[in-house]
């Protein structure tokens, strides 16, 4: 007998709140959709777009929306996930084009693993701010991760609540702070880099497994 959750069960977790399930729903599916998306990136802009990027777009939305979620058969999660991440894609060679056309340039590559554990992480307080957890040291780590947010200068502490917790695009952002979208993206890295620095080893806090 199998051992490995199936996805309905995940999904239904997920809905419920349970954030351990989302990061495992989103893992399971990460590498065949970041496979999908590096095939779809025009050759011209495969220096510009990673699609590690790209995926992580999507899981804001795929977070933001779960709860809304309707599994219609064994292949429906992933085909709703492919078909955001798709959408954000589209999004992004659009933006990219516009800011060529006038002359701009914004460079957008792959996260760090450090980055990535960030935006996890971030979307871990997302989902508490909508259903508290039920756990100790889920709730633990989400103080942890609120005093570093508190710790961040403000533009910084901004741009992650909008992005990675309100679930707002890069342009809704941008409009948001009075900013162009090439504006944000680079801001978001920045700001997620200096939360890595105040947090340390995301490993360490309360209720993150090695």
């Amino acid at each position: 007998m199998s051992d490995v959750t199936p996805d309905a069960e995940l999904i239904g977790r997920a809905v419920a709140g349970d954030t351990v399930a989302v990061q495992q729903l989103l893992l399971r599916h990460h590498a065949r959709l970041a496979g999908m998306m590096a095939a779809q990136i025009p050759v011209d802009l495969r220096a510009a777009i990673g699609a590690e990027d790209v995926c992580q777009e999507a899981y804001i939305v795929v977070v933001r929306e779960l709860p809304s979620f309707t599994p219609r058969g064994p292949e429906s999660f992933f085909a709703w996930l492919a078909t955001i991440a798709e959408r954000k894609l589209v999004d992004t060679i659009r933006m990219l084009r516009a800011e060529k056309r006038g002359g701009g340039r914004v460079m957008l590559t792959a996260a760090d693993r450090t980055s990535e554990s960030m935006v996890s992480l971030l979307q871990q307080l997302a989902v508490h701010s909508r259903t508290p957890s039920r756990s100790v040291a889920a709730d633990e780590l989400i103080d942890a991760m609120s005093r570093a947010m508190a710790e961040l200068k403000p533009a910084y502490r901004e741009v992650l609540q909008l992005r990675f917790i309100d679930g707002l695009t890069a342009e809704q952002t941008g409009r948001r702070m009075g900013r162009s979208e090439g504006a944000v993206m680079m801001l978001t890295s920045r700001a997620l880099q200096h939360l890595a620095a105040l947090v340390g080893d995301p490993a360490s806090l309360p209720g993150v497994r090695a």
